[in-house]
């Protein structure tokens, strides 16, 4: 691969994780009136705030409220409460256009010890990129090596129905990222619920998600094997490690509004038993290291069978500088279920605009009752 690709990865990653900053002459990034510091940036493992799932993905993530089955580990993981047999899903997300990254997202659910018992698996790679020193920084001359930077969420939650409109769940989460020979952990915790009102389908959704400690990289690239001497001919090895800075993790908050506005005997315009199903969710989200962001989403379905949906993300900051506020962050896609031997099999698909990241597509599959 070429050079360039890492420092266009570089770059995907700058513009998806903070607001552009603005030099102010030779004594470096300072901020101004119209740039005012942030912690936009300043947390590790920010992969955790890329969305996962092609209808979440349509909705621009706004389905915190109505997501069900082994998605909600992700969203929400008292959504997986919903699940009343084996569950599993799968998704791709290519991001932003062609530069290369992807992410893959698997989960599984069971109901299991009175409620449900999941494990999810989320990970995004940077793809191979050219592995330079500071003797050779176009890559080795005879060929040289690859390398590419890993990030990877692995989780196992148990969610539970308290009453017919109450659900909650919680799962902790192993959090791993780097390159070959050094890597960051971290241990986290997420918890959620979901209540029905039942007042015209409204329902309820919060969740507060990678809430850890703090953790440094480790590994062999940061390793030394330096001599020392006491003064006199004895000498010896020791071995050292370069000092590296404490980092967190991202926590994040979820509330979610979601309405069953046509189709169930509780919506709003009535239509149960009907072939129409329409449903609309308002979502916020705040974290320790993003400004607020709002999501509004809508999905229509046909017979339980053929779905369109439709989405809007606002990120309350300049990331879309370049590109149109107002169709930045605007998504859509589709599904399709076909029921199969007294199971279904779900096929979705969502596109969403990322400016000048071009864009991220995101295709799921998921095997359910």
């Amino acid at each position: 691969m070429q050079t360039s690709r890492f420092f266009a990865a570089l770059g995907a990653a700058s513009l998806l994780l903070g607001a552009p900053l603005s030099a102010q002459g030779p004594g470096g990034l300072l901020p101004t009136p119209q740039d005012t510091p942030n912690r936009q940036g300043t947390r590790g493992a920010n992969f955790l705030h890329i969305g996962i799932g092609a209808r979440g993905g349509a909705m621009a993530g706004a389905i915190g409220s109505s997501v069900a089955g082994p998605t909600a580990w992700y969203w929400n993981p008292s959504g997986a409460a919903a699940s009343e047999g084996f569950d599993l899903v799968a998704g791709r997300q290519n991001l932003y256009g062609d530069l290369g990254l992807g992410q893959t997202y698997a989960a599984a659910s069971i109901p299991l010890i009175g409620g449900v018992v999941g494990m999810s698996l989320n990970t995004l790679s940077s793809g191979d990129m050219l592995r330079t020193t500071e003797q050779n920084p176009f890559g080795e001359r005879l060929g040289g090596s690859s390398f590419s930077w890993t990030s990877t969420a692995l989780a196992v939650g148990y969610a539970k129905r308290i009453t017919d409109r109450l659900s909650v769940g919680f799962q902790g989460k192993y959090i791993t990222e780097g390159i070959t020979d050094v890597s960051t952990n971290w241990v986290a915790f997420d918890v959620g619920t979901q209540f029905n009102t039942g007042l015209y389908g409204l329902v309820l959704g919060g969740a507060i998600q990678n809430v850890g400690g703090q953790s440094s990289a480790s590994g062999a690239l940061i390793t030394r094997f330096i001599q020392t001497s006491d003064g006199t001919q004895l000498r010896e090895n020791r071995r050292i490690q370069f000092y590296t800075r404490q980092t967190e993790i991202p926590v994040e908050f979820r509330l979610s509004v979601g309405s069953d506005l046509l189709g169930t005997s509780n919506s709003l315009l009535g239509g149960a038993g009907g072939k129409h199903l329409l449903n609309a969710e308002l979502s916020v989200s705040d974290a320790t290291d993003y400004s607020t962001q709002y999501g509004l989403g809508v999905e229509y379905g046909f017979k339980n069978t053929v779905f369109l949906r439709g989405g809007k993300r606002f990120y309350n900051d300049d990331r879309w500088e370049g590109a149109s506020a107002s169709t930045y962050g605007l998504a859509g896609g589709f599904g399709l279920r076909v029921p199969l031997k007294g199971r279904a099999v779900k096929f979705d698909y969502s596109f969403q605009n990322a400016g000048a990241l071009q864009n991220i597509q995101i295709f799921s599959l998921e095997v359910t009752r």
